[in-house]
């Protein structure tokens, strides 16, 4: 007689079941809207042609390309430059920022957010037989992560993960709920099935999610890429072609032959299409041609009459392109030189500065509001290693490098008269972070700082007249 054996942990419960159903149709309904922002990030969209000025099926042919929103997206990314947390010297959270090397995990966080308008990150517990960290911090892809989300806590109810093969198909998924965490795996037979379950009992779920440009009405975030830098993206690919199609008529001058007979060229209607326009380039191309006398069908004499049709320049071209980037450099906030148009006067640098305004103050906003995702993170990881602290965890923040682009020398001069002021001490960490120096460089600092008091407590604890043992 078999008996079989029910194992309870590899069953959903009805509220699990509810969870993960709705989180999986929330990702079918942001999927299509998700890879619309990822094809115009990456180029990879071609906007429709009119049809009016170029050739059927031309412009396809020539797959123009411009990478403005990359750039409206990068540009802003590259000065979102995480260093790690404030007032969290006393804890391991040091640790955590090195062993999982956020300084290059948050910037794949903060692409995600600024692209689609939302960048989830996941913490948890380390596999260290895989050699993980004790605390594994991964920055999620929006494509494939989602989180029911509690206005009023302002956290998540619930998370999913999802994990696809090649071909596209989910294979693994990682459910997140306050308490435990529930992986599936697909089976033999196709479906996702429950393979196992970790309870970590943090009372809350291990995701912490980015917002870009949410407001009061619009609490789900808003890419980077909007309708505007869309529209004017397209535009000019649509310019882009039509330039290509300039260029050739540019380059090959159009010739009309009056009173004279076609076979003077080497062409004639018994010839093939492709025949006759070989005939015709060789015709166009040729150092001279020679047209023998010609006579109508009285026998009259006929003077041959040749006239050129003289293609227009590029510049209307470079000109409209030229406008639609200051157009997206006005929706997007960035200098119009980042654009590709440069003058040929430098700016100075206070012009720089003045052009540069709005996209610095854009950078710390989004500082701002991705600091707090960061701070999740980071109470996260203090509840999986069982040190969190509500007194201790309130004098940690998020420390951020500066978003501004000052020279080393003028941040050296800021620094020196703040001193000077009383402000700051010269071997505060604040001190090192104005000056730009890495964390690396601000620990040897430090390291040396100790080595040189230990010394100089050492020579003064000497008595008067002795010598160094071994001298």
């Amino acid at each position: 007689m078999t008996v079989a054996i029910a194992l309870p942990t590899l069953v959903l419960s009805d509220d699990e079941k509810l969870s993960v159903g709705a989180l999986r149709q929330r990702l079918i309904n942001v999927r299509l809207h998700n890879k619309i922002k990822s094809n115009l990030y990456e180029g990879h969209t071609s906007p429709e042609d009119l049809g009016i000025a170029a050739p059927k099926d031309l412009p396809d042919l020539i797959s123009a390309v411009m990478g403005w929103p990359g750039t409206v997206v990068d540009v802003l990314e590259e000065r979102l430059e995480l260093r790690g947390w404030t007032g969290a010297e006393g804890t391991r959270l040091v640790d955590v920022f090195r062993d999982n090397h956020l300084g290059v995990e948050s910037g794949r966080g903060h692409l995600d957010a600024l692209i689609y308008g939302v960048g989830f990150t996941t913490v948890g517990r380390g596999d260290a037989n895989a050699g993980e960290p004790d605390v594994l911090v991964t920055a999620e892809s929006t494509e494939s992560c989602t989180v029911d989300w509690d206005y009023r806590s302002r956290r998540a109810r619930s998370a999913l993960s999802q994990t696809s093969d090649e071909h596209g198909t989910v294979v693994m998924e990682t459910l997140y709920l306050p308490n435990e965490t529930i992986r599936f795996e697909k089976s033999v037979g196709g479906r996702l099935v429950v393979v196992g379950r970790d309870v970590h009992n943090l009372g809350r779920v291990p995701v912490a999610r980015m917002l870009n440009r949410d407001r009061a009405s619009d609490v789900s975030g808003r890419s980077e890429i909007t309708r505007p830098v869309a529209y004017y993206t397209r535009a000019a690919v649509r310019t882009l072609s039509g330039m290509e199609v300039n260029r050739e008529f540019y380059i090959s001058p159009k010739w009309t032959a009056l009173n004279t007979d076609p076979a003077v060229f080497g062409m004639n209607e018994d010839s093939s299409p492709e025949a006759n326009r070989n005939a015709a380039w060789r015709a166009t191309a040729g150092f001279m041609n020679v047209i023998p006398p010609q006579v109508d069908e009285d026998g009259n004499p006929v003077t041959p009459v040749l006239h050129e049709f003289r293609p227009s320049p590029p510049t209307p071209f470079i000109e409209q392109i030229k406008a639609y980037s200051q157009l997206l450099a006005a929706e997007s906030g960035i200098p119009a030189p980042y654009l590709g148009f440069v003058t040929d006067n430098p700016s100075s640098a206070d012009s720089i500065r003045q052009q540069e305004y709005r996209l610095v103050k854009r950078a710390e906003r989004r500082q701002t509001s991705f600091g707090y995702g960061w701070l999740e993170v980071g109470r996260l990881a203090l509840e999986i290693m069982g040190e969190y602290d509500v007194a201790t965890f309130r004098e940690i923040g998020v420390n951020w490098r500066d978003a501004s682009t000052p020279t080393r020398a003028a941040a050296a001069d800021e620094a020196a008269k703040l001193i000077g002021a009383g402000v700051l001490a010269p071997t505060s960490a604040v001190t090192y972070d104005r000056i730009g120096l890495s964390p690396q460089e601000q620990q040897q600092l430090d390291a040396e700082r100790r080595q040189s008091t230990v010394a100089t407590l050492v020579d003064r604890l000497r008595p008067a007249g002795a010598t160094p043992e071994g001298q």
